[in-house]
């Protein structure tokens, strides 16, 4: 009987090891993804000050397996839309939940097919507000046990990944 207690333990032990490692690999996804999405942000916004206007895309594919950015830089006749600048950049896959909030409306996710533009002021930096274009307070990104809220400044245009505690 003491056998068969000490074989259980050690089960519930490894059993315990093996959630709590596959719980981290989920949290990496999601860290991972917010630092890419925060990075190609902060590109964006390098980019539209030095050379000329540009917007970045942040869309889920339509088959729903991955996140991507890419951004869009404004040719010299200043058409519309932007060219691509390089190629996309997978950013997430379908391990992660990616949201966001625009400033007057509520929390809505990323699906299939759907994509956000950030723009840029090019004579502040902030993120452009025109009066046409739709602005972000934040973009959320949940994985695993770990949620990581990606938090943009208006008028400056920085962006800051922070963690929060998962949805109850």
């Amino acid at each position: 009987m003491i056998e068969l207690i000490i074989v259980l333990a050690i089960i519930a032990v490894i059993m315990g090891t093996v959630f709590y490692s596959i719980i981290l690999v989920f949290s990496a996804n999601a860290r991972s993804c917010a630092n890419d999405i925060q990075r190609s942000i902060g590109d964006c916004k390098v980019t539209t000050m030095g050379k000329s206007s540009a917007y970045m895309t942040l869309y889920r594919d339509s088959t729903n397996e991955n996140v991507y950015t890419q951004m869009h830089v404004q040719d010299s006749g200043g058409s519309y839309p932007y060219p691509t600048y390089g190629d996309a950049q997978k950013v997430g896959t379908q391990k992660v939940s990616v949201k966001y909030k625009s400033d007057t409306g509520t929390e809505t996710e990323l699906l299939a097919g759907d994509e956000i533009e950030i723009w840029f002021d090019r004579a502040t930096g902030g993120f452009l507000d025109d009066g046409t274009r739709t602005l972000y307070e934040y973009i959320r990104v949940e994985g695993g046990s770990k949620n990581y809220k990606i938090v943009l400044t208006k008028f400056t245009g920085k962006s800051e990944v922070v963690p929060e505690a998962p949805a109850p």
